[in-house]
């Protein structure tokens, strides 16, 4: 079976990020996340659905992708 890792770009999504994480951590092996340093408890709740949260400077969408990318272990498919 093909595993997959779900990439999720962030910034203080504390009010959206549940129902995100809800709706793909039935499919994905792996949930990462990429955090421009938010200021709310968007990391904390992504790290209570056990997402790994990495945090990097917004220097732009594709930035974020390309950075992110490199973090996953699976393959992926962007949803944006």
């Amino acid at each position: 079976m093909i595993q997959l890792s779900a990439v999720i770009i962030a910034y203080n999504e504390e009010r959206n990020i549940a129902h995100c994480l809800d709706s793909i951590k039935e499919i994905a092996d792996e949930i990462i996340v990429v955090d421009s340093f938010s200021s709310d408890r968007t990391k904390e709740i992504c790290e209570s659905y056990g997402a790994k949260v990495h945090q990097h400077k917004f220097e732009g969408h594709i930035q974020q992708k390309n950075y992110i990318f490199r973090k996953s272990f699976f393959p992926f498919r962007t949803l944006s």
